[in-house]
């Protein structure tokens, strides 16, 4: 930046900052255009799609070769978005090391969804839902990865999930769908929580949220800040977006959507969203070697039983899911042994090849007869002479617990969720009684007549009957 005159850096800066703001125009825009009595052409949606996209690419490439001819990481202040009194929010995006390739990348898949979508879902009911839902999406992701602290990253992290949320559930007339939404949903809930109390904590403690300014104060503040807390709950928060143990089973649940929303969200972009939080949060695990070690355990953990359980599926989508849950498991892996530069090569490579294989998934069948047949391998060949290797009980053993998932969600049922449930119903229940005492709504006050209270007597009607009652004959004069 230092080349350029402050007019040019300025208007550059605008213009790479602008990246999220086009695909929400276009969504809008579509919304827009969908209004009660229209019904616009697939070609005016899709020609939407694409200018908006690319102008995101544009932008998105304007910041990426400010950086690259720079030499230095593009910080773009634009003020505030809230402000109470002397303390704000700033309005930060940055371009560096991190964010710029997987931005690029994000943008890329972006575009080539929304083509692969013109003739993937043509004629489809949900086509208009699906390309806003689509932007929505491109919008919250590039937001998150261009982001220049926590409290946007949580903006465009919320986004996300819920445009993930409602492509689960796309073909809502089917109940597998809703319900598969319905658990992507409460794991999301559940594990945001640990990204917005580390916003919070950061806050508190380092009065701030930007990257740049993090990795300028943690050494000042070394003693003082709980690394380990908001390590923890960071990790939290990457656990449930990249479906990592022990809140992993959503993702091969999430297969119900179309197949262009399963490539994006969980081979390319929304999947990988967790390991980008814990790339952009070295600095602060990094000083917690806790923290350090529970990504690993955390990731060896996952990878073991998500190879284990791909290796008994059923279909080739599902084992797509499991074979990215386990590579994912080594990008946790990674950071927590302090490669963050590793963990993001490894994700840009895995982003690819797992979008073009959820792509592929309607033909992976023929193409994996078709190499069969070049190699000249029977069917099977290779896994059985992979673990033909292992005592029968043991691949007994091992095949049962990859069949059941190792039992991980029943426990999860059996001692979260349905105890959580009982909590929850009495807790309503006596919300409910409580409120109904307050409003004087129980059986006594509606009853007998309390002593000493001159209060309504369980025959006696209501003041809005009685008045509304007719008189009695002898005073309203002679029937006609």
């Amino acid at each position: 930046m230092s080349a350029l005159s402050p007019d040019t850096a300025r208007l550059l800066s605008y213009i790479a900052a602008a990246a999220p703001v086009w695909p929400a125009v276009g969504a809008l825009f579509i919304g827009i255009l969908a209004l009660p009595g229209r019904r616009p052409s697939e070609r005016t949606i899709v020609a939407v799609s694409q200018a908006v996209l690319w102008l995101a690419f544009f932008c998105v490439l304007t910041g990426a070769g400010v950086f690259l001819l720079g030499g230095e990481p593009l910080d773009i202040r634009l003020g505030h978005f809230y402000r109470a009194g002397d303390y704000g929010f700033e309005l930060l995006f940055l371009y560096d090391g991190s964010s710029v390739p997987v931005a690029l990348l994000a943008a890329v898949l972006l575009l080539a969804t929304s083509r692969f979508s013109v003739n993937y879902l043509h004629r489809e009911p949900g086509f208009l839902r699906f390309f806003a839902l689509m932007l929505t999406f491109g919008a919250g992701m590039l937001l998150l990865v261009l982001s220049g602290g926590y409290d946007l990253l949580l903006a465009g992290w919320e986004v996300v999930g819920l445009t993930s949320v409602l492509l689960v559930g796309f073909f809502h007339e089917r109940p597998g769908p809703i319900r598969a939404s319905l658990r992507v949903l409460v794991t999301y809930r559940i594990c945001d929580i640990g990204l917005l109390l580390a916003a919070v904590w950061l806050h508190l403690s380092l009065h701030t949220t930007g990257f740049v300014e993090i990795a300028r104060r943690l050494p000042e503040h070394r003693q003082d800040f709980p690394a380990l807390v908001v390590g923890l709950l960071l990790l939290l928060a990457a656990m449930g977006k990249s479906a990592q143990f022990p809140v992993g089973g959503w993702l091969p649940r999430a297969m119900e959507g179309p197949t262009a929303s399963s490539a994006v969200f969980y081979g390319g972009l929304s999947v990988h969203a967790g390991v980008y939080l814990l790339i952009r949060s070295a600095p602060i695990w990094s000083q917690a070697p806790l923290c350090a070690a529970a990504l690993v355990a955390v990731g060896i953990v996952t990878a073991v039983m998500a190879t284990l359980s791909g290796q008994v599926s059923a279909d080739a989508k599902t084992s797509i899911a499991y074979a990215t849950i386990s590579q994912v498991a080594l990008m946790l892996v990674e950071c927590g042994l302090g490669f963050p530069r590793l963990a993001t090569l490894h994700l840009c490579a895995h982003a690819l090849l797992r979008y073009y294989q959820f792509l592929r998934t309607p033909s992976a069948l023929q193409d994996a007869l078709a190499r069969r047949a070049a190699l000249g391998l029977l069917s099977g060949a290779a896994s059985t002479k992979r673990w033909g290797q292992l005592p029968l009980d043991l691949r007994r053993f091992l095949y049962r617990l990859a069949a059941e998932r190792f039992e991980v969600e029943a426990a999860l049922d059996g001692w979260v969720t349905r105890p959580v449930m009982k909590l929850s119903r009495f807790l309503s229940a006596v919300e409910s009684r409580w409120a109904a005492i307050l409003i004087g709504e129980t059986t006594g006050s509606a009853g007998v007549e309390r002593p000493g209270g001159g209060g309504p007597s369980r025959n006696s009607e209501p003041p809005a009957a009685a008045a509304s009652a007719p008189l009695p004959s002898a005073t309203r004069g002679p029937s006609p």
